[in-house]
């Protein structure tokens, strides 16, 4: 009789491969000393790991993943300028801006905690321009800085007051002081040569005295366009002889070749006024 036996290989004896060979390819397991196999494309499926990961998105991106040979890498996620990324709470990654917003004065950036922050817009407002080019908004005056200033001393000239009711313009010849924006005349007027509408102070500081009458009631007064402006009058009760001082400031809108000048009233008698030195300008 004759018996067939099964000739027997160790499995260290197989036949390297550094690959699989196709989806009729099959793998070996034991169970309990029971062996078993399963083809290739039912171990893939039983492992869950099925295609191939690639990289998404537009090739100018920076990739996330780093395809080796046989090693692909996750690159991780660093901080940049004013970029801050973090394992969040729940354990993704949490990407987010690092600005700092100062204190002083008006943020450019509004709700830095908000998903979307937002960024205010440069509203030019009166007599201001805003100009972009590039990076760069440049903040400007329409009209360059203005102001003025002219001087009275040592006059001898007498103001000839017509009546007391009406004020008249002061006397005397003007010298002429720092100037940006004005023109000065001899005769003390200050005009307005800018273009844009301002709101500016009129400063003025008088000395005066009547020419010959005792307790006079004597007023300064800021005219503009040659209108007195009553509102602008300061007064004193003054004797000739005995000069005094009288100084006034007043907020006036100016507009392109607006004028303004000082005019005095003597409110008790015809009696002429002496105006021996004054200052009057404009910021």
């Amino acid at each position: 009789m004759t018996t067939t036996r099964a000739q027997g290989r160790k499995i260290s004896q197989f036949v390297a491969k550094t690959t699989i060979a196709g989806s009729n390819s099959y793998l070996n397991y034991i169970i309990d000393n029971t062996n078993y196999r399963i083809s290739y494309t039912d171990f893939i499926s039983g492992l869950g790991v099925t295609g191939t990961i690639v990289q998404a998105g537009a090739v100018t991106a920076a990739p996330i993943l780093d395809i080796q040979a046989t090693v692909n890498n996750i690159r991780g996620i660093e901080n940049g300028s004013g970029i801050e990324a973090n394992v969040s709470a729940s354990d993704g990654v949490e990407i987010k801006h690092n600005f700092t917003v100062d204190s002083t004065g008006s943020p450019l950036m509004l709700n830095t905690t908000a998903v979307s922050p937002t960024f205010v817009s440069l509203l030019a407002g009166s007599g201001i321009t805003l100009t972009a080019a590039g990076n760069v908004i440049s903040i400007s005056a329409n009209d360059d800085l203005a102001y003025v200033e002219s001087s009275l001393q040592a006059n001898a000239t007498a103001t000839v007051i017509g009546a007391t009711v009406t004020p008249v313009l002061i006397a005397g010849t003007w010298a002429f002081g720092v100037n940006t924006g004005f023109t000065q005349t001899s005769g003390g007027r200050l005009t307005y040569n800018g273009t844009t509408t301002a709101v500016m102070t009129i400063h003025a500081s008088i000395t005066l005295d009547p020419v010959s009458a005792a307790s006079q009631d004597l007023s300064v007064y800021v005219a503009k366009n040659g209108v007195v402006i009553d509102a602008t009058r300061i007064s004193a009760f003054i004797s000739t002889g005995l000069t005094q001082n009288l100084s006034l400031s007043t907020n006036q809108s100016f507009a392109t070749s607006d004028y303004v000048e000082l005019f005095v009233r003597n409110a008790t008698s015809t009696d002429n006024i002496t105006v021996s030195s004054a200052l009057f300008g404009i910021d």
